[in-house]
């Protein structure tokens, strides 16, 4: 089997303040059939808190970056992360349902400091 990969960058030391949410852009995954990401979240003055999800829909968000009822989380689908306190990197595989589109949901816990940052870069990979 041939695959061909594409990373992206989709937060690179992204601020989510205190008990900020923030959301990624819209990703269009189409015909990617493996899905996974890297990241890190880091504070000079504290362990980060933060709840990362991902949510999915059928058509991009009417406004990007913002709160959209055509996005949800899954059914059944596990956060990637509800207590990221540590510093680390971290690898993950996501199973996606078969929508076209998908965006990340970060929300600060209440024990999260104001000057935490968030770096997230995502792999596609298909068949060819």
């Amino acid at each position: 089997m041939t695959r061909v990969g594409d990373v992206s960058t989709i937060f690179n030391s992204e601020a989510i303040a205190s008990a900020a949410v923030v959301y990624s852009k819209s990703i269009r995954i189409g015909g990617a059939n493996v899905v996974g990401i890297a990241y890190q979240a880091t504070s000079a003055g504290s362990s980060p808190d933060l709840l990362i999800q991902v949510e999915q829909s059928y058509t991009k968000p009417t406004t990007e970056g913002a709160s959209d009822t055509k996005y949800v989380v899954p059914e059944d689908m596990a956060n990637i992360e509800t207590n990221l306190t540590t510093e680390t990197w971290h690898v993950k595989s996501l199973s996606l349902v078969p929508m076209k589109y998908m965006r990340f949901k970060i929300t600060g816990n209440g024990g999260n400091p104001a000057d935490t940052l968030l770096s997230l870069e995502l792999f596609l990979q298909e068949e060819v």
